[in-house]
């Protein structure tokens, strides 16, 4: 999957999946034993900091530190950070 891009709320969301990720930080979550679930890393970035993000078994994404429902891809989960930070204000 290519690079996405996408501004919702205001706030920079760039997601990259697969060879688009950067291998740098998909090396470092597999040697952690973590970062290609399902065989896939997914980089995401919400105003340019990073988010931890991983795939779980059930094929839905999770973000760490946030504890509210799995979501279908991980564009999804972005914007539901954005929500819910933006909620916290």
């Amino acid at each position: 999957m290519a690079e996405q891009r996408e501004t919702y709320k205001g706030r920079e969301i760039v997601v990259r999946t697969g060879e688009d990720a950067p291998a740098e930080g998909a090396a470092g979550l597999e040697a952690a034993g973590m970062g290609r679930a399902g065989g896939e890393t997914v980089d995401v970035r919400i105003d340019g900091k990073d988010v931890f993000v991983i795939k779980n078994s059930s094929g839905s994404y999770i973000a760490s530190g946030f504890a509210f429902d799995p979501q279908p891809s991980p564009m999804d989960l972005a914007r539901k950070i954005v929500d819910y930070r933006e909620a916290g204000r």
